[in-house]
């Protein structure tokens, strides 16, 4: 076990004396005040290993009810003395209740509480029972968890069992996990990468490279929480984030969770095919053959988001149609405010433009095939981005 992610009882106790110091107070519930005395906790993995969670569980516990008013705990160095001079067991105290009864009388304890705790692998089962020393009632008690709320919340069980009031005492500088960083099984990540030969880095530490396709690379022995998987492909291969249009190495957080393997899948292409892929709002071809279609009507909703996150609206229509056996095309694009139109009714076999249109490129295409059919190519782009611009 490494020492350095456990906490020693030592530091238990100082831990538990800074949060009493710092802590709030529950105010009074109005009910006079009871005595509790809290016995030992029972280790139920028999591991030498976990015997500091009971520290740490009755540290926590009986700062939580040193914060209730209308609880009065009756001082450790009592109760074990007390114990030691009737020869009892440290732990299964209250099994014999005319015992526990007495130690309670002696101790001047209204109630006692003691329990047991087991390591499941990623969390803690706490069971706590509480036995009234003045008619022996028992009350079982049990919370589930892995974090130090998960006694805050066996301390409001607790509290209300003895008050019949409920009590806040968890938050969210509760979610410190109690067990240490050793007893926690690591986990790992699959991670496949479509890119050949790209250097992995876990938390920016290199790892290895990629082998690309669909063999994964195994990331093994993370400790469970969030790591930081980064692949660096060089100049020209990574991601875009939009819509600034920055270009990036691929990244990701991941959260591993302890004792279990992650898949991650990573898609890294070449910047120039993502700006072209990008500034292609519509492009479409289509066959215009006499008696078999004789209409195109086209009429769409191409907006699209600038560099600067505003909103560019752009609507397409375009209307094709055999007229005397020849097409006649009419495009028109509202952009940028401003409408614009094109009326292609001219005899010939072949059109082909290329057109500014506001913050628009429009590309037009006519060709007659063998004598049968007009095939119509019809593009429009943005002008803001352009492929090569990540090497500018």
């Amino acid at each position: 076990m490494n020492d350095r992610f456990q906490l020693a009882p030592l530091s238990v106790l100082v831990l538990v004396a800074v949060m009493m110091a710092a802590g709030p107070m529950i105010p009074s519930l109005g009910a006079e005040s009871i005595n509790v005395g809290v016995l030992r906790l029972e280790n139920l993995n028999r591991d030498p290993r976990y015997d500091y969670l009971e520290g740490m569980i009755i540290g926590v516990l009986m700062y939580d009810l040193t914060r209730v008013d209308d609880i009065d705990l009756v001082e450790r160095a009592r109760m074990d003395r007390i114990i030691d001079e009737q020869n009892l067991r440290l732990t299964g105290l209250l099994s014999d209740e005319d015992t526990a009864k007495q130690v309670g009388q002696l101790a001047g304890a209204d109630a006692l509480i003691e329990g047991d705790y087991a390591f499941l692998g990623r969390e803690i089962i706490i069971n706590m029972r509480i036995l009234m020393t003045d008619d022996g009632t028992t009350i079982p008690l049990s919370v589930r968890g892995y974090t130090e709320n998960s006694i805050h919340n066996l301390a409001e069980q607790i509290v209300e069992a003895l008050t019949g009031k409920p009590v806040i005492l968890a938050g969210i500088e509760g979610e410190r996990s109690l067990l240490s960083l050793s007893d926690e099984e690591p986990g790992s990540i699959e991670f496949f990468c479509n890119f050949q030969q790209g250097e992995i880095y876990v938390d920016e530490e290199f790892y290895g490279y990629t082998p690309g396709g669909t063999i994964p690379t195994l990331l093994e022995d993370l400790s469970p929480g969030e790591h930081v998987i980064r692949v660096e492909a060089g100049n020209d291969f990574g991601e875009i984030e939009w819509p600034e249009v920055i270009f990036k190495d691929w990244q990701r957080t991941v959260e591993v969770k302890t004792g279990r393997k992650s898949v991650i899948r990573s898609a890294i292409y070449h910047f120039n095919g993502l700006l072209y892929n990008a500034r292609v709002l519509f492009s479409d071809r289509w066959r215009l053959e006499p008696g078999v279609t004789d209409v195109i009507n086209i009429n769409e909703d191409v907006s699209y988001l600038d560099r600067n996150g505003h909103s560019i609206p752009v609507i397409i229509r375009l209307n094709a149609s055999i007229d005397t056996k020849r097409p006649v095309v009419i495009i028109e694009i509202e952009a940028d405010g401003e409408t614009y139109t094109w009326d292609i009714d001219r005899d010939s076999d072949e059109i082909d433009f290329t057109e500014i249109a506001g913050s628009l490129e429009i590309d037009f295409e006519r060709d007659w095939y063998s004598n049968r059919y007009w095939s119509i190519e019809f593009a429009v782009r943005r002008t803001d981005i352009r492929q090569g611009m990540h090497r500018e």
